[in-house]
Order: structure tokens, then C-alpha cells, then sequence
């Protein structure tokens, strides 16, 4: 940022682009944070359903794996390291992992 004069910091400062991206920012924040309980929750579920029923659900550790990647890329968008917005504006991420299926059954 070296050489910045009164007219570029002008410029950046009323460019709508960059104060869009601050919108969306506060926002993906938001949705990062709701997305971090979800995921607790999604662990205590499958911890109790480990606990009382001997085996934890391959949907929900479809979905997990779903939303670390979901995760993932939000991060990615939040500190500028992608201009590529996450889900709802891209599809949501969808991992096939080895040994998962999205069935709601139970594995051990």
C-alpha cells in the first residue's frame, strides 16, 4: 500500500464493491458462527446416539463432512483468500466420503 495519495484512499473509501463485500462479510460471519453450533450439536447428537445405541448415524457424518467443507469455504471467502461466495450463493458443498453414505442408518 505504499504511495497511497488523498485521491486513491478517497476512491477506495466510496467504491461500492469493497463496502458490498463488508455487507457480505458481517453476514458470512454471522452464518460462520451459527454454522460452528450446528456443528456441536450435530457432535452431541452423534455422541449420544454412540452412547445409547452403539453406533453413530453415516447421514449425519455425511452432513458433518458437508459442513466442515461448507465451513471451509466460508473461511476462505472471509479472509480474502476467495472471491468466490459460499452457499446460498454457489451450491452447497457435497463431499462422497469413502465409507459414508447419506442414508440415515446406523453404522458401528
Amino acid at each position: 500500500m505504499s504511495g497511497l495519495n488523498e485521491e486513491d484512499l478517497k476512491r477506495h473509501v466510496k467504491d461500492k464493491d469493497t463496502w458490498l463485500r463488508f455487507i457480505y462479510l458481517v453476514l458470512f460471519g454471522i452464518i460462520y458462527y451459527l454454522s460452528i453450533l450446528l456443528t456441536f450439536a450435530t457432535a452431541i447428537f452423534q455422541f449420544l446416539a454412540k452412547l445409547f445405541g452403539g453406533s453413530s448415524f453415516d447421514g449425519l457424518a455425511q452432513f458433518g463432512a458437508n459442513l466442515a467443507s461448507y465451513q471451509a469455504e466460508m473461511t476462505r471467502y472471509l479472509t480474502f483468500a476467495s472471491d468466490d461466495k459460499p452457499f446460498p450463493f454457489a451450491a452447497f458443498p457435497s463431499q462422497c466420503t469413502k465409507g459414508l453414505s447419506v442414508e440415515p442408518t446406523l453404522h458401528e
